[in-house]
């Protein structure tokens, strides 16, 4: 099992200096019922908290237009975006068509997309690029497998799938601060056996420190999804290196996805 050297701060301890980020991604899921519902929550406005709700493309338009009135504390992010910007790809959403439709922030490299559709670490590099041309900020997944994990495989995992990442916000000198990685480990998501507070701590802290050379690297927020609960999100997000959390089914039910949000920061 893989166990770095480092531990982590005692909750206590922490001092944020970035702000939290509460990601809902309703997946294949909701619909305009859906989204009036979470319209017409009454949000904490916490000037060190974002939400974000990713709903399905379809449905991105019209959540924009219903969350006007809460648009200060509450933002739109779209689920996937295409490598291609234009042109004869049937089926395909650009990140300028993306942005038009409301989107702030942009969900690419999910776990779902790299298993069962093939995505790889140089095309997510790709769809980054292509979300911040267009002024969307991006949410890059990244994360291991149970066979990896078993193998002690996880830093070389992450390392590699951060690497094009990494080159790419190098070459194009852009700010850390523009962008969000989320740590998703697979053996985790949709189980009941999501990463301690403490392992995942320990992931959240190298992926940090493998981006430290980079432009504004304190401000790179870096999130965990896997099982996030109303039980246990309160102490991930007590962790230093943990900013928020990639939330899944739970963001299906405004009760539950209202208990992840932090009281206080």
């Amino acid at each position: 099992m893989f166990s770095p050297p480092w531990l982590p701060l005692p909750p206590v301890l922490v001092i944020r200096m970035r702000r939290c980020l509460i990601v809902g991604n309703w997946k294949l899921n909701g619909d305009f019922a859906l989204c009036e519902q979470f319209a017409n929550i009454v949000y904490p406005i916490n000037p060190s908290l974002d939400i974000v709700i990713c709903p399905p493309a379809v449905l991105l338009q019209s959540l924009k237009e219903m969350i006007k009135h809460n648009s200060a504390c509450l933002h739109i992010g779209a689920q996937e975006v295409s490598i291609e910007t234009q042109g004869a790809f049937t089926g395909e959403i650009s990140a300028k068509m993306l942005y038009e439709a409301g989107a702030q922030y942009g969900i690419i490299g999910h776990s779902e997309r790299r298993q069962h559709f093939a995505e790889t670490d140089q095309g997510v590099a790709k769809k980054m690029f292509n979300l911040l041309s267009a002024h969307i900020s991006p949410i890059v997944c990244v994360g291991e497998s149970k066979i990896e994990r078993d193998n002690q495989e996880t830093l070389s995992v992450i390392a590699a799938q951060l690497s094009p990442i990494k080159r790419m916000l190098q070459q194009h000198r852009v700010s850390c601060a523009k962008i969000v990685i989320g740590y998703e480990p697979l053996w985790a998501i949709g189980s009941d056996q999501p990463a301690t507070p403490d392992l995942a701590q320990q992931i959240h802290r190298y992926i940090r420190e493998y981006m430290v050379d980079l432009p504004d690297s304190e401000a790179l927020r870096v999130i965990y999804g896997g099982s996030v609960t109303t039980d246990n999100s309160g102490l991930l997000l007590a962790m230093p290196d943990i900013d928020g959390a990639l939330v899944g089914g739970a963001s299906l039910n405004t009760d539950s996805f209202l208990g992840l949000l932090p009281s206080a920061l």
